[in-house]
Parts: C-alpha cells; structure tokens; sequence
C-alpha cells in the first residue's frame, strides 16, 4: 500500500526573501520610492558653467518632472560660438556622459554605466556657429537615490580639441533637491 507522503512545512515568504539580496533591495527601492512620492517636485538650480574657460559652450536643459516612476528626460546643446571650425578628437564613440553624484561627490549613477562604446579614436570638427545635440534619460531608480541634501547633475562633453589646450567644453553642474 502507498505511504502518505507528510505535508511539507510552510514556508514564511517573507522569511524565503529576506534570504535573497536582491529582492531585499527591490524592497527597500520600492520603500523609498514610497517615501518621495510625498515630495512631490525636484527643484534644479545651475551650480556652474565655466564657459568662458572653454572653446564650447555646453547647456543641459531638463524635460518638465513628471513624478519619480517616469525616468527624466535631459538634453545637452554644445554649440561653436566662435567664428573658427572646432577641431575635436573623441577617445572612445562615446560623446557625452551625465553623471548624478552627492554633494560631497559620491557617484550615484551615470548615463555611461549601461552602455558600451567603441575603443576607437574619432577625429570630427564642429564647425562656426554649429549644434551637436546629445539626449539621456535619468532612470527613475537614479532620481530615488538623491539624497535629502540633494545631488550634483554634470554633463559631461566626451572631447578633446586637438588645437588648443582649453577644455573643449566646461562641464554644466546643477544642483537637484527633492521638495
């Protein structure tokens, strides 16, 4: 005759994920995200834009916040003010880089942390007058980690000028804070 198998022992689901990492930081994400939703703004304020110290001028505008489930939408504009052609060489295919950092300078998250380049040097011009326009997007896992004193956005113009030993561009600093 057939045994009776015993019932196995229940299993506390919370327990069983406590057990693994990842599932406790999905938890503990989605916790903070909770806690922000009660802020309900980002306030951005330009921190620095030392464009006259480059050859390049660099502006990063962000799209209108919606809320911190919907990534951020940011634009950097590097345009050629002057009358010359801008001779640049890039160090990887890599154009331009949007770091989030704490205050102190702690790297939260960058735009390049998902991606892969080409090792590959690039010589181009921007010619007099010219726009090269570079879009990123902030994720929102990136926005719940600022932190209550806020967080640096630095973007970041991947270049060199060959002709010149000034910055092809000075980084674009803003400072965001939940509100």
């Amino acid at each position: 005759a057939p045994q009776a198998q015993p019932n196995p022992p229940k299993t506390d689901i919370r327990t069983e994920a406590a057990k693994q990492p990842e599932v406790v930081q999905t938890a503990d994400l989605a916790a903070k995200l909770q806690g922000i939703e009660a802020k309900s703004s980002l306030k951005v304020e330009q921190v620095s834009n030392n464009q006259s110290q480059a050859l390049l001028t660099g502006t990063l505008s962000l799209d209108a916040f919606v809320d911190f489930k919907q990534p951020l939408k940011a634009t950097l504009t590097v345009r050629n003010p002057s009358t010359q052609a801008v001779a640049l060489r890039y160090h990887s295919g890599m154009t331009a880089d949007l770091l989030l950092t704490t205050v102190q300078g702690k790297r939260l998250w960058a735009w390049s942390d998902d991606m892969m380049f080409t090792q590959a040097l690039r010589d181009t011009q921007l010619a007099a007058g010219e726009e090269l326009v570079v879009r990123f997007a902030i994720p929102a896992k990136a926005l719940a980690g600022i932190p209550n004193e806020g967080a640096h956005l630095e973007a970041q113009f991947a270049a060199k000028a060959l002709e010149s030993e000034l910055p092809a561009m000075a980084p674009v600093v803003y400072l965001l804070t939940l509100e």
